[in-house]
């Protein structure tokens, strides 16, 4: 689990130092950075899958990732750095990574650094639906430290040989070794997070489009749904969660039509059977979220993008229930980043209840000297809510996230 995120001069977001717990919502008002910061996790995600140049790419280039700062002049040094608690069934003790641009027009690796504690992996190569096992018996110190192309320090007996030079200039040496010996494990973790932003409409088409891993618009869902439904245990699981909302879905079935698969569902109430594109977008949506917070390897971290988008509240307090629950889980928990101004969320989040029950985390995106930032909820807010002065949707309504409570924070003052 990311126990503190740090980055500077990422797109909208000039700086900001988070420390997220289980499940974190990110308010704001519209153009504060609630999409960049889910952006920076898909970057990074993609630095350490393809690299860099690639990451960029898929975001626009160096000039559109980097924060424009008025008046030109030397470009601003993007920065990012991530500290992770113990994550035992992910081979992960604690770890720390960070890396920084070059303050320069073109794409220059200026520092990089990892300082982490690893299981050593058990021998066998497992399957694609078998997750990596390790030893926590074992534990492997991995250390270096580099400074543009000179590497500064190296912990030779897990790395192997001490390399003085690292001269791709436009790569991160964590992508570069991330598929061997021991960086995998690091290199695993942080590639396996993902970002999500389910379009009902992309979602809804036939598609025979790749069914291992859900796309962030949900544009080959009946794909991925295809391959969880097939597994007797998990479609039954997923029904059960679905059916919280939508109570008279009998079945779900996938349906090949031509070159095409679809989904067929099944009512209890009218006998009637439908395809994928005449369900509502509202279940639609919520059945694509719903498989991916269930799936059988999860990634260790999600952004779910306005989850409350085409959901009844209803459903909303469904999906966001499933989402405390998997970050929660004993094995293989489920870190969760929402991005919101949904009062509904709100509530669910950061109220009186899943204070006392679940650990969850608010944060308030903001517009600060022309560039956004991300900021802890106040303690008064807090404070408020737990005293149950009012309710978090009522301190959204009145602006209090954005603005700061003056009359709490005296009140609270007093004490």
């Amino acid at each position: 689990m990311i126990v503190n995120l740090e980055a500077s001069y990422f797109k909208g977001l000039r700086w900001f130092s988070i420390t997220p717990k289980n499940v974190n919502l990110i308010i704001g008002a519209n153009g504060t950075g609630k999409t960049n910061f889910a952006d920076l996790i898909d970057f990074l995600s993609l630095t350490c899958r393809f690299g860099l140049k690639e990451a960029f790419e898929r975001h626009g280039g160096l000039d559109e990732v980097r924060t424009k700062l008025p008046g030109g002049g030397r470009p601003p040094a993007l920065k990012c750095a991530i500290v992770l608690d113990r994550d035992n069934y992910r081979g992960i003790e604690q770890g720390k990574y960070s890396f920084t641009l070059s303050a320069s027009k073109g794409l220059v690796v200026d520092e990089e650094e990892l300082d982490t504690v690893i299981y050593a992996r058990s021998v066998g190569r497992p399957s694609s639906s078998e997750r990596v096992k390790f030893d926590k018996s074992k534990k492997i110190s991995l250390r270096f430290k580099r400074k543009k192309e000179t590497i500064e320090a190296w912990s030779e007996d897990s790395l192997g040989l001490n390399p003085r030079i690292f001269e791709d200039e436009q790569n991160l040496i964590l992508n570069a070794y991330g598929k061997l010996s021991n960086f995998r494990t690091i290199s695993d973790y942080l590639s396996a997070m993902r970002v999500y932003n389910i379009d009902s409409t992309l979602a809804k088409q036939s598609s025979n489009g790749n069914d291992i891993e859900l796309e962030r618009s949900g544009s080959n869902l009946i794909s991925f749904l295809k391959r969880v439904l097939v597994d007797e245990g998990a479609k039954e699981k997923l029904l059960n969660d679905l059916r919280y909302a939508v109570p008279y879905i009998k079945d779900i079935v996938p349906e090949k039509i031509l070159n095409y698969t679809t989904l067929r569902f099944s009512e209890v109430d009218s006998k009637l059977d439908f395809r994928a594109q005449q369900m509502s977008d509202g279940t639609i949506r919520l059945l694509g979220l719903l498989a991916l917070l269930r799936q059988t390897l999860p990634p260790p971290l999600v952004v779910i993008e306005e989850p409350e988008n085409a959901l009844h509240s209803y459903a909303v307090r469904t999906l966001l229930r499933i989402a405390m629950e998997v970050s929660a889980l004993d094995r293989l928990p489920t870190q969760v980043f929402l991005t919101s101004h949904s009062p509904a969320v709100v509530d669910e989040v950061l109220g009186l209840e899943p204070q006392q029950t679940t650990a969850t985390a608010g944060f308030v995106a903001k517009r600060k000297k022309g560039a956004g930032t991300i900021e802890p909820v106040s303690i008064s807010i807090i404070k408020a809510i737990s005293k149950n002065i009012g309710r978090p949707s009522d301190f959204l309504r009145e602006g209090s996230f954005e603005d700061g409570p003056v009359q709490l924070e005296m009140e609270f003052g007093k004490q």
